[in-house]
């Protein structure tokens, strides 16, 4: 090494020292005739300073050929000795840099590199298996590769050294053909047409000196430092050749070959690439900001703009035609928060589109735009940003890292300006930090979101309003009076209360300033061209100065802005006068509450405004104002007159007048509404009544209306549920009280909060979600800490606290569920109970706390309740008024299972199989569902073959490969004899030995005897020797509640084995009265209990008629429950419990005739032992409330037992209980989705009654047809038509585009008291109940000899083969309901809709992609999907071949360049199909609308909104056209392509199915290839070249790992040889 160190140092020395021979003459130079200046040597260490004396005799200049070979030969030696090859190369290219570059020495030294470089290429090729396996084990003397040494040579390009740049150019070039004709060998290819040259995979995945990475890698450096060549060289020409080409044509010149090269368009290796012409094309291209910037020269941009195109045509086939998908709060699956046009992936070629194209994406403003209007949670609305910002990050980053930066770092572009701290600056200003930056962009959005939102609302209203004919007093309606005008519809204004909430919210915690909104609202009426607009007056609006009165009871708005703005210029006041209409306050449709709002402005701020006698003639507008202001005194002196004389009437607000003046009054003065409505609610007198006995007491107060709550100002509803919340909910002392101006504090004998505060609670968190939701928060986070204390064992809970945790239970089950649903983390709820079901004693609170969570994992609708299994480390929701997100989840088994209670883990596998059913788990990588499954209960749970039926796959399989054994069953002898055998069982048959007892008591202690106990107390009230209750009681109480539901399933199994062994076939009376005294009498047992132990799923109930026949008794023939059901019938409870002011007395009625007891002293009185637990307030449970999520569960049970006359009569006896039901009419869609293959629903009676019982038809909105069938008037489904299904879908496209229309339906409910809020979500629900109603109906003749007939002895299905081919069945019936294939003709064929002009766009078809994804997927997904080969097949212009294309040449280009001739010999060939593949909005609007790009944009809305089993199908249908033989066309090729491109972020989380579909479309092109006649080594077609970056895209940005490509490879082996050359990167790599 030291001698070839020194021999070097001469040859650098010598090329400084002799300039005699300057004009070379050796075969890499002789490039130019100037004479270079002579330059400076260079100073590097290796070589000795430059001012060293050259050492003679190492080497001498005149013999160059053995200087050559000396160097050669002293390289190969310092390698054999030991040394790093690449550290040896790297001192010979170090030195060959340092040789002057006018002396011939260059020469010499190049062709040493040549030499030395051929030396190596041989070895690698010798050696390539030693070296590959020194490599993988870390061998770094012998495991270098040779692209580590070829990289080496980049180093010899420097732009102030033209011939070291010529010379490396063609050196590289040289080695790179070298080292092709070792990979490849000599022949050349054969014809593209013969086929008879079939590479074997070892010839494919074999020997690869150049891996594409290195030679991607020299492309980068040799074309950056041409680019940057072209910006600072001056254009100096040459004096030799006609052209005058200058130096930087020169290099350029030769860079082009050394490309050539590398694509194998040069001699010997034709047809031979290391790299395809996409990533060239990446490489190549340096960004948008350069290529636009001027800087590049003609060639150079010529260049560029064809590698631009190529990625423009590639991204048309990997992004949609249109990806203007809206995200659909609640039902859009998790993926589709993070567009594909966000992906960073996809990002290189996203920017090649033009700006119409790029429109058909999604954007931030439009997902925030949409989020508010279906009133998703505050927090859902920033996660949106969140991963929006998040994702457009890391796309610019994508895209920066992949675009070219010059070295001058300074360039303008957009706008803004890229400095050489790579920090951008915009318009000049500093960028502040990222955090102010991401706070500016929210706030930005949601100003933008909520300005074009209530333009939209203030537009509406004014289409529905008459302002233009005057009012005339003497015909006023009977909402209004002489003081107060109210129009007969005011239905509208709650659009605006609900946007008046949230842009409350968003000012109050600083999101969007007071100044931004209010000047965004003077810009809608004049916009900032001109204050003087000629359509101003039309667009004024007393509607905004409404808005914002609103925030100016923001103590921080009104003290901050406002006031500043009032003791300044007025400028704010002056806009408010100009946006003042005052026509509106005078028009038929007057609205005082809106109309009078600025002169409550006035009012409000009356301290704010400098000497208010002058203001008249500072603001001449005033005049037209002020003579309303005395109806605003009126109505304040009438309220506080009113509060005087403790006339009420104004606060109760039951009619629309009353509520309408003190809404306006709770505008004019702050806080004086909520302080007066919380004295109403609590008064300051002692008025005490009792709930539920002497320990349950109240302060008697006031009731208020929810028309009152729904119309005062925002910040009274804040104030007001301030004031309940730290006086009533707050205190662990209890309620706190304010009597004589004392402090607050508890009061004695008054325990509880009054009924009509706990309703005041839930209508104000219904009125004002997003401004209250900071206490719901609060109470939230106390429920956790209290279940974490629980977690410690033995914590004993004050009895404040009892009632407390017992209040917000109640609450939260019997009212907040709805709200629950739709809550940000509703999902993780469950962990802020978990331990307390375990650990809580008190049997009064377990029960309510046992319903509350059935109803609550009922809610459960998505994948995060898997999620939230799965995270134990959860700990809550930080407690700040801002959004909070969870953060990354870390999946992990919880230690010990989530539910010890039967009945929960039980309930929570069938919601686990629902979510499955109807959402999937694939799109969540990393959750495990067998884990999910494990973690319910402590042992596995036992399933009969009826409910295996209709559960999905993967729990199916996971249920059956864990099958345990059967419970142990109780028989009737074993216990008769315990009774005879054990001696303790005496305190049972004389009562009064407490010896006795106590053994009792100590020998059912242990938990394994326990359910023998009720077995037991049976067998004794049988043989007509009850048992003394109290000793009954006294045992049962040392029973933990959570295991009573299991001990009730042991006496039912019991009861069961009793009637079976006395051999009669239906149970005797006297046990059904025995049963019923347990119930209702004694009250051993729970209603609900008893229902869930006959219907658990454990027993086949198709064969068991023994619980069949229980079932009905318990539910419809029990006397005793069956007069508890009359009188809930006559009390007619409302489904509108909002509005019905006497709910708490017909509560009170039912429990006072029917009273319960929770620790088993039903039939005792007098004293008790040990003495009752605390007593809790009731305030709306009851037997019928809980029972009602069991008879959810047991619902489903009696579909399965394919009982039609047992289900329609406990619907149709039973469905009243559902008008107390949260979300009856999600409840109904989940059931029909569920079982809309279960031939018990395939009846009219039948899906008619279940309809009946769970939907109130006057809180929605369904077609004609529907309600036609709901009054049995109907039974027919044939109405399914064009036009109905176009109604269908039309209804859907409304609600995306945000249409605010007149409801339909009269009486319809306040949108935020309605089950589902989100309007997208509440039409796609109602759709879908009616399209599976049909499918019912559709089904019902085929369907009735499905039906298990135990007369006949069949069919019964058990079997997973019987499964299957139930699947397979229901999958063919689907195909022939009418339903896909009208939506096919209409969006296809939209001249043949009823209406074609209506929602003709992209929004008709991202319904139609909806309603798919929300309906099972056979019935919609799987035929559009399935649809794809009659449009591949069919479709003429897909049949048809793409024109021939030559290969491109760099050479052949940058000569064509020279000779200003086209750079494309190709550009005028036309690709017949690109408008297949153009934006879908484009075609439509240039009349280019097609087919093929019509299906394919519906197609990709499917793709999009689905799940693993629509990509499943996609696969398949694929699949069967590969393997089909009737594919003919390149272009059918590349539609297949482009139907897989914008999802291959998503199938590389699924490697199985990637690799099929891309196995699948590798074989499609073996197939097609030998029909297209214009393959050959000169020649594609245009489909092939975007086929072929279409696969070089996948390797690139979406590798499924060097595994997969193995197993493609013998679909590559099986290509034409170039082709297959040009993929065999994929496989080496």
């Amino acid at each position: 090494m030291e001698r070839l160190v020194e021999y070097l140092t001469g040859v650098v020395e010598s090329s400084y020292e002799d300039l005699a021979h300057l004009v070379p003459c050796g075969s890499f130079l002789g490039l130019f005739d100037e004479r270079p200046t002579k330059r400076a040597r260079r100073t590097d260490p290796r070589f000795g300073s430059s001012s060293a004396p050259h050492q003679q005799g190492l080497f001498e200049f005149d013999n160059s050929e053995e200087s050559c070979d000396t160097i050669t030969h002293l390289t190969q030696t310092a390698i054999s000795q030991g040394a790093r090859a690449v550290d040896v190369l790297r001192v010979v290219v170090d030195a060959v840099r340092s040789v002057h570059d006018a002396s011939a020495v260059l020469d010499i030294g190049f062709r040493a590199l040549f030499e030395i470089y051929q030396q190596r290429l041989q070895y690698h090729s010798a050696n390539r298996y030693r070296v590959e396996a020194a490599a993988e084990q870390g061998n770094n003397n012998g495991g270098e590769t040779f692209g580590k040494e070829y990289l080496l040579l980049t180093q010899l390009f420097e732009l102030h050294r033209p011939r070291t740049w010529v010379a490396a150019v063609r050196l590289m070039s040289m080695v790179t053909k070298s080292a092709i004709g070792i990979m490849y060998g000599s022949a050349a290819p054969d014809d593209m047409g013969s086929g008879t040259h079939a590479a074997s995979l070892s010839e494919i995945s074999g020997l690869n000196l150049l891996p594409e990475g290195v030679c991607r890698e020299s492309i980068r450096q040799v074309w950056r430092l041409l680019l940057d060549s072209a910006a600072t060289e001056p254009p100096q020409a040459s004096v030799l050749g006609a052209t005058r080409r200058t130096r930087w044509q020169i290099r350029f010149e030769a860079t082009m070959e050394l490309l050539d090269s590398y694509v194998g368009r040069t001699e010997h290796c034709v047809g031979r690439p290391l790299v395809s012409y996409y990533m060239i094309s990446r490489e190549l291209d340096p960004g948008a900001a350069v290529a636009e910037s001027g800087m590049l020269t003609g060639e150079m941009q010529r260049i560029v703009d064809l590698c631009f195109g190529r990625k423009r045509r590639l991204g048309r086939i990997l992004l949609p035609p249109d990806g203007s998908w809206p995200l659909i709060s609640h039902a859009s699956r998790a993926h589709t928060v993070k567009h594909v046009y966000d992906q960073p992936g996809y990002a290189l070629v996203r920017d090649s589109l033009t700006l119409e194209e790029t429109q058909r994406g999604a954007s931030a403003g439009r997902v925030v735009a949409d989020l508010l209007y279906q009133r998703a949670p505050i927090d859902e609305v920033f996660a949106a940003m969140r991963n929006h910002r998040t994702m457009q990050r890391k796309a610019k980053a994508a895209v920066a890292n992949d675009s070219y930066m010059p070295n001058s770092g300074e360039y303008t572009a957009n706008g803004g300006e890229y400095i050489a701290n790579d920090k951008y600056v915009a318009n000049g200003a500093e960028a502040d930090t990222d955090a102010e930056i991401e706070r500016r962009e929210s706030s930005m959005l949601l100003l933008d979101a909520m300005a074009q939102r209530i333009e939209h609302i203030v537009r509406f209203i004014q289409r529905q309003c008459d302002f233009e004919t005057l009012l005339d007093e003497r015909k006023l309606n009977a909402n209004s009076d002489a003081t107060m005008i109210v129009p007969r519809k005011f239905g509208y204004w709650e659009h605006m209360n609900e946007v008046a909430d949230q842009l409350y919210y968003f000012v109050l915690s600083d999101t969007i300033s007071y100044t931004d909104i209010h000047a965004r609202l003077y810009a809608l009426v004049f916009p900032a061209d001109s204050d003087i607009h000629p359509g101003s007056e039309a667009r004024k609006d007393n509607s905004y100065i409404w808005l914002l009165l609103q925030l100016l009871h923001i103590e921080k708005v009104a003290a901050g802005p406002v006031r500043a703005d009032l003791a300044g210029d007025e400028d704010m006041l002056e806009q408010l006068l100009q946006m003042y209409n005052e026509r509106q306050i005078v028009s038929r449709d007057a609205f005082y509450l809106r109309d009078l709002a600025l002169q409550a402005t006035m009012s409000h701020q009356q301290a704010s405004i400098r000497d208010n006698h002058g203001v008249k003639f500072r603001h001449p507008r005033m005049a037209v104002a002020m003579p309303f202001a005395p109806v605003l005194f009126q109505l304040q002196n009438e309220f506080g007159q009113q509060f005087k004389d403790e006339n009420y009437a104004l606060l109760q607000g039951r009619d629309v007048c009353a509520a309408m003046k003190t809404a306006t009054v709770s505008q004019i003065r702050q806080y004086v509404v909520p302080n007066a409505l919380y004295t109403f609610l609590v008064p300051a007198r002692e008025s005490v009544a009792q709930l539920q006995g002497t320990a349950t007491t109240y302060l008697q107060g006031g009731n208020v209306g929810f028309q009152l709550l729904d119309f005062i100002n925002v910040g009274g509803k804040h104030r007001l549920l301030q004031l309940i919340y730290k006086m009533m909910l707050a205190h662990e002392q209890g309620p706190q009280f304010q009597f004589d101006g004392r402090q607050p504090s508890a009061r004695a004998g008054i325990t509880c909060v009054s009924p009509h505060v706990v309703d005041t609670v839930y209508m104000l968190l219904y009125n004002a979600p997003y401004s209250n939701e900071l206490m719901m928060k609060e109470v939230l986070e106390k429920l956790r800490r209290s279940d974490k204390a629980m977690a410690q064992g033995g914590t004993r809970f004050s009895a404040a606290n009892l009632r407390w945790l017992y209040t917000v239970y109640q609450l939260m089950n019997c009212r907040l569920l709805r709200f629950f649903k739709y809550y940000a983390h509703a999902s993780h709820l469950v962990h802020h109970l978990r331990h307390s079901l375990v650990h809580v004693t008190h049997r009064q609170l377990y029960r309510s706390l046992e319903c509350f969570a059935l109803c609550l994992v009922n809610l459960q609708h998505d994948v995060g309740f898997l999620q939230a299994l799965m995270n134990p480390a959860y700990h809550g929701v930080p407690l700040t008024p801002h959004p909070s997100a969870l953060g990354a989840i870390r999946y992990s088994k919880p230690k010990d299972a989530w539910f010890e209670c039967a009945m929960l883990a039980r309930n929570a596998a069938v919601v686990i199989a629902r979510i499955e059913t109807m959402r999937g788990l694939g799109d969540v990588p990393g959750l495990e569902l067998d884990e999910c499954l494990d973690s319910l209960a402590p042992q596995p749970q036992l399933w009969a073959p009826a409910v295996l039926r209709y559960l999905p796959r993967a729990v199916r399989a996971y249920y059956t490969r864990r099958t345990p054994q059967p419970s142990a069953r109780v028989s009737p002898a074993s216990v008769r004899q315990l009774i005879g055998a054990r001696p303790e069982h005496a305190a049972l048959l004389r009562p009064g030995d407490a010896a006795a007892e106590s053994a009792l008591a100590a020998f059912y202690a242990a938990p394994e005897r326990q359910a023998l106990f009720l077995c037991v107390v049976w067998v004794l009230h049988e043989r007509q020797t009850p048992p003394p209750m109290a000793v009954v009681r006294r045992v049962l109480l040392t029973f933990p509640p959570l295991q009573m539901s299991s001990h009730t399933s042991a006496l039912l199994d019991f009861i069961v084995a009793c009637e079976t062994e006395r051999g009669t076939a239906e149970p005797a009376s006297a046990t059904m009265q025995l049963l019923n005294d347990f119930m209702f009498r004694f009250q051993l047992v729970h209603h609900e209990h008893v229902v869930f132990a006959l219907t658990r799923g454990e027993h086949d109930l198709r064969t068991d008629r023994m619980r069949l026949l229980l079932t009905r008794y318990v539910l419809l023939e029990s006397p005793q429950f069956s007069e508890r059901l009359d009188e809930w019938h006559r009390l007619d409870f409302q489904g509108r419990y909002w509005a019905d002011f006497e709910h708490w007395k017909k509560q009170d009625a039912y429990l006072a005739r029917f009273p319960e007891f929770f620790e088993f002293e039903a039939a005792l009185e007098g004293p008790l032992e040990p003495a009752p637990a605390l007593s809790l307030p009731v305030y709306y449970e009851n037997g019928m409330v809980r029972l009602l999520p069991v008879l959810e569960f047991a619902l489903g049970r009696m579909i399965e037992a394919e009982d039609r006359g047992l289900l329609r009569d406990v619907l149709d006896r039973m469905g009243i209980l559902y008008r107390l039901h949260q979300v009856p009419l999600t409840t109904l869609m989940n059931t029909l989705f569920v079982y809309f293959n279960a031939p018990t629903l395939h009846d009219a009676a039948v899906v008619r009654s279940l309809n009946r019982a769970l939907l109130d038809m006057s809180q929605q909105n369904f077609s004609p047809e529907f309600e036609q069938f709901m009054r049995g008037d109907t039974d027919d489904c044939t109405h399914i038509d064009a036009r109905y299904v176009s109604r269908i879908i039309e209804r859907i496209a409304r609600a995306i585009m945000r249409h605010i229309a007149p409801p339909t339906k009269q009486n319809l409910p306040e949108i935020h008291y309605r089950e589902i809020p989100n309007p997208i979500l509440l039409a796609l629900t109602e759709c879908v109940v009616e399209l599976l109603t049909w499918w019912c109906l559709h089904c019902a003749p085929s369907s009735a000899a499905r039906l298990y007939d135990s007369a006949r002895n069949g069919p019964l299905i058990a079997s997973e083969t019987e499964f299957r081919a139930e699947e397979q069945q229901r999958r063919t019936w689907a195909a022939e309901w009418p339903l896909a294939q009208l939506l096919l003709e209409l969006i296809m064929e939209p001249e043949r809709r009823p209406e074609p002009g209506a929602y003709a766009g992209a929004t008709y078809i991202h319904s139609t992609g909806l309603l798919a994804n929300v309906l099972p997927d056979e019935l919609l997904a799987f035929p559009i999907v399935q649809h794809l080969s009659r449009i591949v097949l069919d479709e003429p212009v897909l049949k048809s071949n793409s024109g021939p294309k030559r290969y491109f040449s760099f050479v052949e280009f940058a000569r064509s360049s020279q000779l200003n001739a086209d750079a494309d010999p190709d550009a005028a060939t036309r690709f017949a199909a690109t408008s297949v593949f153009n934006s879908f909005e484009q075609n439509r609007n240039h009349n280019m609308a097609n087919r093929p790009n019509t299906f394919l944009t519906l197609l990709h809305s499917v793709l999009h909104y689905g799940g693993i089993a629509t990509f499943n199908t996609l696969s398949d249908t694929i699949h069967a056209l590969a393997t089909g033989g009737e594919l003919c066309s390149d272009i059918q090729l590349l539609y297949l392509c482009a139907t897989v491109g914008p999802i291959l972020y998503r199938l590389v989380d699924h490697e199985a199915l990637y690799v099929q579909i891309l196995g699948d479309l590798l074989s499609s092109l073996v197939q097609i290839c030998p029909r297209i006649s214009h393959l050959d080594a000169e020649c594609s077609t245009d489909a092939i070249e975007q086929v072929m970056d279409f696969f070089c895209f996948v390797k690139d940005q979406f590798d499924p790992g060097r595994s997969a490509w193995r197993r493609l490879a013998p679909h590559i082996a099986a290509l034409p040889v170039l082709l297959r050359y040009q993929l065999q990167c994929m496989v080496d790599q």
